[in-house]
């Protein structure tokens, strides 16, 4: 093989590697991006009926699509970080198990909360040296369950909490209440 032969595949394959990175580490921002506001209801329809007879919308929150997947999450304080002395954390336990016929992806980057001002957020990144049993990533098996902590930065309010398919596309894997 000639030496630009072999430089020409030296070069590509490390713009590709390069490409590859950038769109993991897109990948990962994007899961941890977090909506500062909820998004507004819809304006309400202008209604010819009395003002005592009109009712305000009800806003929905998502439901976790019958996958047969189960979630339970409860608040478990506070913790600190092992290298940052002054960071501060909210930690909450989480089990998830699978009670479907196919395997389930389980990482902490599929985990989202959601917090009691309505925004979302996923903090495993800037969490990551939070003083905590993380979940194991991997692959759940029909009927194993998984258990761990998820840490969120600083001391907020975490009411709901979902799993995300792989690619965050679809409606969560499964939702549990923070209790």
């Amino acid at each position: 093989m000639s030496t630009g032969a072999k430089v020409g595949i030296g070069v590509g394959g490390g713009c590709l590697v390069v490409l590859v990175v950038l769109v993991v580490v897109g990948f990962l921002i994007g899961r941890g991006a977090t909506s500062p506001e909820p998004s507004a209801p819809p304006p309400a329809a202008e209604s010819s009926a009395p003002a005592e007879e009109t009712e305000e919308p009800v806003e929905e929150e998502p439901e976790a699509a019958d996958s047969g997947v189960t979630m339970t999450a409860s608040d478990a304080g506070t913790t600190g970080d092992v290298l940052d002395p002054e960071a501060v954390y909210t930690v909450v336990d989480v089990t998830i198990e699978n009670g479907s016929e196919e395997n389930v992806e389980v990482n902490p980057l599929y985990i989202s909360a959601t917090l009691a001002d309505g925004s979302s957020v996923n903090d495993w990144g800037e969490a990551l040296f939070a003083d905590i049993e993380q979940i194991e990533s991997g692959t759940l098996a029909p009927g194993d369950s998984a258990s761990g902590q998820i840490a969120l930065v600083g001391e907020v309010d975490v009411v709901q909490v979902e799993l995300q398919s792989v690619l965050a596309q679809d409606e969560p894997i499964a939702v549990a209440e923070v209790s």
